[in-house]
């Protein structure tokens, strides 16, 4: 029963980890892809499914377009609570 409960809960950290990943990943991209010369048409629609994650790094980038250093750590940030809110969510899926 515990190695049961040990294998699904490494099952939980591993696809939290990937889901949270791609997931802050994209919202990443999409954030500082969002002013020229790197602007393209995917990024409008990239940076609203990934809004929740990506919210303050958007309004900081929309105040000033400089700031593209200070959005790695917010987004890092998010990244750690979105895995642990990911994970706590699949390990009481499985």
């Amino acid at each position: 029963m515990t190695a049961m409960m040990n294998d699904m809960s490494k099952k939980a950290y591993y696809n939290s980890l990937v889901i949270s990943l791609l997931y802050v990943g994209v919202g990443t991209i999409s954030v500082l892809c969002l002013y020229p010369p790197y602007y393209a048409d995917w990024v409008l629609l990239a940076a609203l499914l990934t809004i929740p994650v990506n919210f303050i790094s958007f309004g900081l980038m929309y105040s000033d377009s400089g700031n593209w250093l200070l959005v790695l750590p917010i987004q890092l940030v998010v990244f750690f609570l979105t895995w642990l809110l990911v994970y706590k969510w699949l390990k009481k899926k499985y």
